[in-house]
């Protein structure tokens, strides 16, 4: 399957220059502290991406944008700020995509159409991100991140092996991550509108 999809890519080349990589570690201390705010991170790096792409930069500082953001969350039962027994918490993965649509009306971004969650398989990641859209990561059981939301702006073979260029919420730079190490994997897509 993977000989299929190797094909020319331009996922990558597409937002390379306007991504952003900010961390659960930058808003784990903001208020009364944040936990499993991993969904939050990512859609505040979405949001100040497709901003920029836009035009029109975010001029709220990241704090201010995260908070926001969590708070929509929060009063729609989205993402809960809490980690009951370290199962129970953190953002709904079969609600995100309707989380990611309120953020963006929220920031004004109505061009971006948001679908899914679909399974994360190799051929619907390299498709999608070929079209030229983003994919909201919701990976389970994953080696390093156990449980975890992070933001997919593009791909890579090397060796033969699917590359993901994600910002995974934990370092702030983007970086490549091999595919499929996961026990389970959702994706939501973000696209712009035709």
């Amino acid at each position: 399957m993977i000989s299929e999809i190797q094909r020319d890519h331009k996922g990558s080349a597409l937002y390379a220059g306007n991504e952003y990589s900010f961390t659960t570690g930058q808003f784990a201390r903001l208020d009364k502290s944040y936990r499993r705010h991993c969904g939050p991170t990512a859609v505040t790096n979405l949001l100040f991406m497709l901003a920029r792409l836009e035009g029109r930069p975010l001029k709220e500082k990241p704090e201010e944008v995260f908070r926001n953001v969590a708070g929509i969350g929060g009063k729609r039962l989205l993402y809960w700020n809490t980690d009951l027994l370290k199962r129970f918490g953190g953002t709904s993965d079969l609600l995100a995509p309707l989380y990611i649509s309120t953020c963006l009306r929220k920031y004004g971004l109505t061009s971006y159409r948001v679908r899914g969650p679909f399974l994360a398989t190799a051929r619907r990641i390299c498709t999608e991100l070929d079209r030229g859209a983003l994919l909201y990561m919701e990976v389970h059981r994953h080696p390093v991140y156990g449980n975890h939301h992070m933001l997919c702006y593009g791909y890579r073979f090397q060796d033969g092996k699917l590359m993901l260029r994600m910002a995974d919420g934990w370092i702030t730079r983007i970086h490549d991550l091999p595919a499929g190490t996961e026990w389970f994997a959702l994706c939501t897509v973000i696209s712009r509108r035709e």
